[in-house]
């Protein structure tokens, strides 16, 4: 079974203050900040005494080691610290939180509004232009609709996490949360009841914009629509506050592969540009520390409930289908795997890319969702998952 990006624990931190100025101003995660340090190069491995010193002042990853009075006693699975950073968002006057469907004392709040900014209708390339600034390896989103095919630089999502697209018509949101390396495609229209129609009018349909909105929920991002400023998970699938509580998010096929190979199967294919308008070093890796290690940035309700045979940040393919779920990893993946569900078969095979690759649906079933995610996040969503691994 293969365990992406794990290797020796790397503790990386960052000072409370500086985080949130740094965030502040320019929109990148506390993690991509803390790996690239504000001088723009990477922060050394911590030495013993760096690592106690981080232990008192509480800036310690989650998940880390700590030494306690009682190392016998068995990890609380219940056990949870909220995070909530100066200066970051509040929930409660910026966003609608009527029919809240998540635990409020459970969202960490680590950035304002927008401090990550989302993109709408960005500015395209082509092949040749993107591979000017992407090497082969660099992971991309393909979304194929019809005859249009349009690329997202996992590069450019690392910086934003969200852009609002059309392509072929169809409005369409391509989200990552570097925290999960979890990836959708989703439907940007929902269907929204009739004004004075009652129960029985024909339902109209809404087109939405997404953000990201500042606060994480399970170590995932939650994203706000601007229409009606209702709170979105990602790897939950649906709203969880606000008049739209409860819709559930409609789910593309996803397919992470290697820009090589985008390259090579849609020559004539545009990809989201660099030209943002924002400033970003999209060339780098930012998480790269932070996917080299199994520590988590946040707490995650039931972490001791995981496996202890599959490392957190393990890569796969989540499947759900009205509440059932499965979670199978790359490796089990591998070139090819057929997951039957009561809709009918998921075909999906692992890829491969810079940190690890990523995952291809091929082919699923009207009514069935899939993302590609690490093994933490989508069980901390769906902890009755099937786990499959070979």
């Amino acid at each position: 079974m293969r365990a992406s990006r794990i290797s020796a624990v790397t503790l990386l931190a960052l000072p409370v203050a500086g985080y949130i100025a740094y965030g502040s101003l320019t929109g990148e995660c506390a993690i991509s900040a803390a790996a690239r340090g504000f001088s723009g190069e990477k922060i050394p491995m911590a030495t013993a005494a760096d690592r106690a010193a981080m232990e008192q002042s509480g800036v310690a990853p989650a998940g880390s080691a700590r030494e306690t009075a009682q190392p016998e006693t068995a990890p609380d699975p219940d056990s949870f610290n909220q995070t909530n950073r100066p200066g970051s968002v509040d929930l409660e006057t910026t966003y609608d939180l009527t029919g809240l469907s998540i635990p409020r004392e459970q969202i960490h709040t680590l950035l304002p509004k927008d401090a990550i900014p989302s993109l709408t209708d960005p500015a395209l390339e082509t092949v040749a232009q993107a591979g000017e600034w992407l090497s082969g390896g660099d992971r991309v989103i393909d979304i194929t609709i019809d005859s249009e095919t349009v690329g997202v630089p996992l590069k450019i999502l690392t910086y934003h996490e969200i852009a609002n697209l059309t392509v072929a018509g169809r409005p369409v949101a391509a989200t990552y949360c570097p925290l999960c390396d979890s990836v959708t495609l989703v439907s940007r229209e929902i269907e929204i009841p009739a004004e004075g129609e009652g129960d029985g009018g024909e339902p109209e349909s809404l087109t939405l914009e997404f953000g990201v909105s500042g606060a994480l929920y399970n170590s995932n991002v939650l994203m706000f629509d601007r229409q009606s400023n209702s709170l979105w998970s990602q790897l939950g699938l649906k709203a969880v506050s606000g008049p739209h509580a409860g819709t559930e998010l409609t789910l593309l096929p996803i397919r992470v592969v290697s820009f090589s190979r985008f390259a090579q199967t849609h020559p004539k294919a545009r990809l989201v540009s660099r030209a943002t308008g924002h400033e970003r070093p999209y060339e780098g890796d930012g998480y790269a520390g932070y996917f080299a290690t199994d520590s988590l940035m946040v707490d995650v309700h039931g972490t001791a409930r995981l496996r202890d045979d599959i490392p957190k940040k393990t890569l796969g393919l989540g499947v759900q289908h009205h509440g059932k779920a499965w979670f199978i990893t790359a490796d089990a993946l591998g070139d090819g795997y057929t997951l039957q569900t009561p809709a009918g078969p998921v075909s999906a095979r692992a890829t491969e890319g810079a940190g690890g690759g990523g995952v291809e649906v091929l082919s699923q079933p009207e009514g069935v969702s899939t993302t590609q995610t690490f093994y933490y996040a989508w069980a901390s969503f769906f902890p009755d998952a099937e786990v499959i691994t070979d």
